[in-house]
């Protein structure tokens, strides 16, 4: 008798990469009030404001068509000056490669000049670099300290970069209490990565008493930003009637968000639910795409799926080499099912 495909998980949102902030779409005010060719005017006249704006313009497409060139050539000139802002933005474009050719060493130097002139998004990507080793020789330690003062100043992507910190104990003592402490001052300010990682918390009781209602509504608060990881999870409480009934159709259509957004965990999610025919007609082709996907995408889960309609021929042509290859793609990563499925496997003389 083959062992039985995984169950339905939510994803471990703690696996996720540190955050960057994101480049604001206007730190100083709000570009619309002003026209092109005025912007355009007081720049030529040396108004640093002005090239920051226009920096903005470009890169946000607003009051011109979108050119992000032209956009970092405006940073760069009010950069030169010693606008803040500017000198970050013009290094988050060196390190996307947005404009200008990716060179985290000069993102690295622009960082560190937006965040000694006091911008507190330089100065928390200045520390993801420190953390990463991104143009610069890995320094955790400062990455801490950095993050702190982002934290303690209150800005969002540091309490949420911090939070992370604490949740895997790195660099810090690991401690679930003050990285759920950090990730809710993050939530309250709107971070979506900190609202869906502090669901988890309440899903697992990580540092604040298990609650699933309470993990339900952050679950909300991130998906309704649009914020995959939350989107997945908010499909998974819908679906296993964890916090909010069970509600099969909604359980659905936040997995198909969070799938559509390469989220591999929901692609899994997904195909399981084609496969089952819960919510969805019952299809075993649509369950092959998606654990394929989910496959391609480095999740354990649609690997060992993806491995055991190979072994019993469901939606592929049969094929054991092929389940075994999945599988072992998914139990280098321990996952348990994949491992049972192998040792299942080679029990019966197959596979090898």
């Amino acid at each position: 008798m083959k062992n039985p495909l995984l169950s339905l998980a939510s994803a471990n949102v703690l696996i996720l990469g540190l955050a960057l902030s994101p480049i604001p779409a206007l730190a100083q005010s709000d570009v619309s009030q002003y026209s092109f060719e005025q912007l355009l005017q007081a720049s030529k006249v040396g108004d640093i404001e002005a090239m920051s704006y226009l920096g903005d313009a470009f890169y946000d497409g607003d009051l011109t068509a979108q050119n992000f060139g032209l956009a970092a050539e405006w940073y760069r000139r009010a950069a030169e000056q010693g606008d803040a802002y500017s000198q970050t933005n013009l290094g988050y474009m060196y390190e996307r490669g947005q404009g200008v050719a990716q060179d985290y060493g000069k993102a690295f130097t622009w960082y560190q000049a937006g965040a000694a002139n006091g911008s507190l998004v330089g100065k928390n990507n200045l520390a993801y670099f420190y953390e990463k080793g991104l143009g610069t020789e890995p320094n955790l330690a400062e990455a801490v300290r950095l993050y702190r003062e982002t934290a303690a100043a209150g800005d969002a992507s540091g309490q949420f970069n911090l939070g992370f910190l604490y949740a895997l104990g790195s660099g810090v003592k690991r401690d679930h209490a003050e990285s759920a402490r950090l990730y809710r001052l993050a939530a309250d300010q709107g971070h979506a990565q900190a609202q869906s990682n502090l669901g988890y918390k309440y899903e697992r009781g990580l540092g604040v008493p298990q609650d699933d209602v309470q993990a339900f509504y952050w679950y909300s608060r991130a998906a309704e930003q649009g914020n995959r990881q939350g989107q997945n999870n908010l499909g998974y409480m819908y679906d296993s009637g964890r916090g909010t009934p069970e509600n099969i159709a909604e359980a659905v259509r936040y997995y198909q968000m969070a799938a559509d957004q390469g989220h591999a965990r929901a692609q899994s999610n997904l195909g399981l639910m084609y496969l089952d025919g819960r919510g969805l007609p019952q299809s075993d082709g649509e369950a092959v795409f998606y654990f394929q996907l989910s496959a391609e995408g480095g999740d354990s889960d649609g690997q060992t799926n993806l491995g055991y309609m190979y072994e019993i021929g469901r939606g592929v042509p049969q094929d054991d080499a092929r389940a075994v290859y999945f599988y072992e793609l998914a139990a280098a990563q321990g996952n348990e099912t994949a491992l049972a499925n192998l040792k299942n496997l080679f029990g019966q003389g197959r596979g090898r």
